[in-house]
């Protein structure tokens, strides 16, 4: 198993003191320290071959759907349009009821967050953003209202939970009611970084539940909302009718990584990884950019020997490339294994 990580921001402006070693972050460790609750998480990331790059809907591997998920009624109703109809339709039952002003505003508060998450755990922040979207009605829902979580997972955060009746899909069944606790969150953004860790990390009897949906193993969205089909929803048309929010609101445009281009226009989108190591020490040393595009060694921050590390961005200054691994922390590619 290699593991890949992307460092954030708040992890790099944490409380560690200067020391004369700097602080070696091993790959398969991060701190969220962004989030109201600091967690550690390991985020281990399987090879995938080719092969399981499939389109094919709800894939023949699906042994059983997250039960730790519930989908509201707007997926409900999605899910009963007919395959064939128009690409507006589910859109129309996502929206219904919700004006312009009120989609905007969602947008506006969550995309940051989305971004944030999406990025931290390597997967497309505009299918992330189309799942809020149909989950909760542009942020309108019940759930979403009382308890700012956008993807109907059960449970509790922190020990906060809302109890409410949830609709249920099974081929036998068709649709019916059940009551349930879900996670009550202290913002949108726990609830985007907790789904992104679903995503990542998957279910308690298979970590790689989800892994269909990281970057690194998809061509396109698309391929990801399939692997959510059957597995995330049980709805028949789940998948579509992300598709189709995704493209009618052009949520796609926020799937670059930083969501703002660098000042001195040398930066790129690059999402990959990368493996470092210093021949001459234990570790390998970051780099911040200066105002005046110069680099300076961090101090106290480094990254272990032959580890590798999820980048966003490579940024060219003096004959070297440098690679991204958190907001200001950059990494020379003499250092590169």
């Amino acid at each position: 198993m290699s593991k890949k990580t992307l460092l954030t921001s708040a992890l790099v402006l944490s409380t560690l003191a200067a020391t004369a070693a700097p602080s070696v972050v091993s790959a398969a460790t991060t701190n969220d320290a962004d989030s109201a609750t600091s967690q550690t998480s390991t985020e281990q990331v399987s090879n995938k071959s080719q092969d399981n790059k499939s389109n094919i809907i709800a894939g023949s591997d699906v042994k059983k759907a997250d039960t730790t998920v519930a989908n509201s009624a707007t997926v409900q109703a999605a899910s009963e349009t007919s395959a064939t109809a128009s690409n507006t339709t589910a859109i129309i039952q996502a929206a219904s009821g919700i004006t312009s002003a009120q989609q905007q505003a969602f947008l506006n508060s969550a995309v940051p967050m989305a971004r944030k998450a999406a990025n931290q755990y390597g997967v497309y922040t505009s299918v992330m953003l189309a799942q809020a979207i149909l989950e909760s009605a542009w942020g309108t829902s019940t759930l979403a209202t009382q308890g700012h979580n956008l993807f109907g997972i059960k449970g509790d955060y922190n020990g906060s939970y809302v109890t409410m009746p949830t609709a249920e899909w099974s081929a036998s069944a068709g649709w019916y009611t059940i009551n349930a606790n879900f996670r009550k969150y202290p913002s949108y953004y726990e609830s985007f970084a907790d789904n992104g860790n679903k995503l990542r990390n998957g279910v308690s009897w298979n970590s790689s539940y989800y892994s269909g949906t990281w970057k690194e193993n998809t061509s396109s969205y698309k391929d990801a909302t399939a692997w959510l089909q059957g597995r995330y929803a049980t709805a028949p048309n789940y998948a579509s009718s992300l598709n189709n929010l995704i493209q009618t609101y052009n949520l796609t445009q926020y799937d670059n990584a930083s969501g703002s281009a660098e000042t001195n226009g040398s930066s790129q989108t690059n999402n990959h990884s990368i493996t470092v190591n210093n021949p001459n020490a234990s570790y390998v040393r970051l780099v911040s950019f200066n105002s005046d595009g110069s680099t300076s060694l961090i101090g106290n921050r480094a990254l272990a020997n032959n580890t590798p590390w999820y980048t966003d961005q490579t940024r060219t200054y003096n004959g070297h490339t440098y690679y991204r691994v958190a907001t200001t922390e950059w990494v020379e590619d003499t250092y590169l294994a």
